[in-house]
């Protein structure tokens, strides 16, 4: 179990803009399909990558907390250098998985690269299983 866990209600806050985005796109996909069948999968591809990026940010937050909280050492700042960091400190559901898709975010973020709907969701509910099974969200 997780000891000194994040502020809950900026957690949880912090974490329903993560849905209400991904919710407001699947929206607009469905909607945008419903006029142009050629363009909705494209405007997935695109627009699934802001709630990645949210989603990340999310983890970030909480990995530098419990880095604070002294849950795990380390000194870097970066996604990837506190996924690393954590690594044998932290119950982790798939801590590989995590860290491929930390890439992938390092990806959209430094160079503007995007990825398909379908990943980007997968990689969201990722980071959503992992959050929930640290008992720090209600899992959708």
């Amino acid at each position: 179990m997780i000891v000194n866990p994040p502020s809950a209600p900026t957690l949880e806050a912090e974490w329903q803009g993560v849905i209400r985005m991904r919710e407001r796109i699947r929206h607009l996909v469905i909607s945008t399909f419903i006029s142009n069948k050629e363009e909705s999968p494209a405007f997935g591809d695109i627009f699934y990558n802001l709630p990645l990026l949210l989603a990340f940010d999310v983890l970030e937050h909480i990995l530098l907390q419990w880095r604070g909280g002294e849950q795990f050492a380390g000194s870097g700042y970066q996604l990837s250098e506190l996924l690393d960091s954590a690594k044998t400190s932290l119950p982790w559901i798939d801590w590989e998985c995590l860290r491929e898709a930390a890439n992938r975010q390092k990806e959209i973020a430094s160079s503007g690269k995007l990825f398909g709907d379908v990943q980007c969701l997968q990689d969201i509910g990722n980071i959503e299983a992992q959050l929930a099974a640290w008992r720090l969200i209600d899992a959708a």
